[in-house]
């Protein structure tokens, strides 16, 4: 069997949906993940990149979806068409060609993707859903976004064949009431180990991560610098907009190992805690290892990811970085936030695997 993996141009869609592609590899099943180039798991390249994509959406609405806050009208338009009608308009017709190409069996697609689903409602393809992160207000918006994509080029949106849910129903908002097939977290990782210089002495490790797209350097100094100053060392991701040696002066080399990227199973394995902004794959991550975070959300969903964890007990969230130096010595020395992280590991333990959702799935095709 052939599928095809898709996904909206970002690691933090991509990377989540990894490990039920390995799965279909490990079955004997071939597997194409088709994404802009610069996403290195790629194997089927197209549309563009994720820069491009947001100075084309930009330009038609006037609105910079990275530059806000809070919601506005203007802001909530721009986001759906950053999602639909302006990423169809750009990379439909390279994905429906890749695919007509390919013919795979199944197209599985991140529940931001919509392109997966149009093209397979042009071939007659099964569409698979897999969620990352939690319901919004906006759903309904962008679901309507990508039903006026659909019907520019003559498409009912489809129904998807079946559903594959990571982000756990007990961190939504309200459970869902769709069914899916629910898969265990398992933090990204590669073969190849990443080159992590190791500590020395005693002191706890604070995993410090913007992303991979760090556009706030002073944010991100003042969050290692808060995790020195509680007494902790950082380990720090950079991302691939910076380097490690635009950390500055902050970056002493007795306390600080920095890298611009590496797979987050490998960096968990040297972390505490954790200091993140709110991607839902990080936080899953964390959670599936027991970690508890400080969050500091910016942007999209992360305000709201952020209050689902801290609801929780296992997190809290940073709301500006003048809180940084009193949420790090919390998230180090509150063993609620520690206990309720190692119980959210527990319970995403009890998932699924991928290998068994990907059997469940290949039963649904046959």
């Amino acid at each position: 069997m052939k599928a095809l993996f898709t996904t909206f141009p970002a690691y933090g869609h991509l990377l989540p949906m990894l490990p039920l592609a390995e799965a279909a590899v490990a079955a004997g099943d071939t597997v194409l993940v088709a994404t802009h180039e610069t996403l290195h798991a790629a194997t089927r390249a197209f549309g563009p990149p994720l820069p491009a994509l947001l100075a084309e959406n930009e330009s038609r609405s006037g609105a910079d979806v990275l530059a806000y806050r809070t919601d506005s009208a203007r802001l909530l338009d721009a986001n759906v068409a950053l999602f639909t009608t302006t990423y169809a308009d750009l990379a439909f017709d390279e994905l429906l060609s890749l695919a007509e190409t390919e013919r795979p069996d199944v197209i599985v697609g991140e529940q931001w993707d919509y392109l997966g689903p149009l093209v397979a409602a042009r071939l007659g393809i099964p569409w698979v859903v897999f969620v990352h992160s939690p319901a919004t207000d906006i759903d309904a918006v962008l679901t309507a976004g990508a039903a006026k994509a659909g019907a520019h080029r003559g498409l009912t949106f489809p129904t998807p064949l079946a559903t594959v849910r990571l982000w756990p129903e007990w961190l939504e908002t309200t459970p869902p009431t769709t069914t899916a097939l629910p898969i265990s977290s398992q933090p990204y990782d590669a073969p190849a180990r990443a080159d992590i210089p190791a500590f020395t002495g005693d002191r706890p490790v604070v995993l410090v991560t913007l992303g991979t797209v760090v556009d706030d350097l002073p944010l991100l100094r003042s969050a290692v610098q808060a995790v020195l100053d509680a007494g902790a060392d950082a380990l720090v991701t950079t991302g691939f907009t910076a380097t490690p040696a635009d950390l500055g002066a902050v970056a002493t080399p007795d306390r600080v190992r920095a890298v611009s990227f590496a797979p987050i199973a490998q960096l968990l394995d040297h972390a505490h805690a954790v200091l993140a902004a709110v991607g839902s794959g990080t936080t899953l991550a964390a959670l599936s290892r027991g970690l508890p975070l400080a969050l500091i959300p910016k942007i999209a969903n992360q305000p709201l990811v952020a209050s689902l964890v801290t609801a929780l007990g296992a997190g809290l969230t940073v709301d500006s970085p003048a809180s940084l130096p009193t949420a790090i010595p919390s998230l180090l020395t509150t063993p609620s936030l520690r206990e309720a992280a190692t119980t959210a590991r527990s319970r995403l333990a009890t998932r699924p695997s991928p290998t068994t959702v990907w059997t469940t799935l290949r039963s649904h095709l046959r």
